[in-house]
């Protein structure tokens, strides 16, 4: 029984790591942090072993421990004091780092719905679930985010 626990909870480690990383460092900015966030989520989930109706339902809770303790890192007071420094992350194109430092750049929500919408595949009403708002919110706030993105690419191309 504890080896099938053992293998449940790497399997399930080893399927959404990169996922809950990268929800992490988009919302907290700094590496520490992301690492911090990363290893709560999972030890939550070897603590609580919740049942789940699938995958899915696995993966959404998941995304909803990440940002809840997310929200919590921003709102500690130490790190209200603390400012981030830009971070150094490898990646194989340019665009791709110039895109993830666009992303980086947006309000905590936005960049959030970014990340669901593009890098997940969620649609709005499934965001909106994940994030406990609506859909109109969800809409609005990816409709500023792809404008503001828009703005910083095309300027920032430019210059090239």
């Amino acid at each position: 029984m504890q080896k099938q626990k053992e293998n449940y909870i790497k399997e399930t480690i080893n399927k959404y790591a990169d996922m809950v990383y990268k929800i992490a460092i988009t919302r907290c900015g700094t590496i520490e942090n992301a690492e911090d966030i990363f290893q709560e989520v999972f030890l939550k989930f070897s603590e609580k072993m919740p049942k789940f109706e699938s995958d899915e339902h696995k993966k959404a809770w998941l995304i909803r421990v990440t940002i809840n303790l997310t929200k919590n890192i921003k709102n500690n007071n130490w790190n209200k004091r603390v400012v981030s420094l830009d971070e150094n992350i490898p990646f194989e194109e340019k665009e791709e780092s110039d895109v993830f430092s666009a992303v980086c750049e947006l309000p905590l929500n936005y960049k959030t719905v970014i990340y669901l919408s593009y890098y997940e595949g969620y649609k709005v009403k499934e965001i909106a679930s994940l994030m406990n708002t609506n859909e109109n919110t969800v809409k609005t706030w990816l409709s500023r985010a792809r404008e503001i993105l828009k703005e910083k690419l095309e300027g920032g191309f430019e210059d090239e």
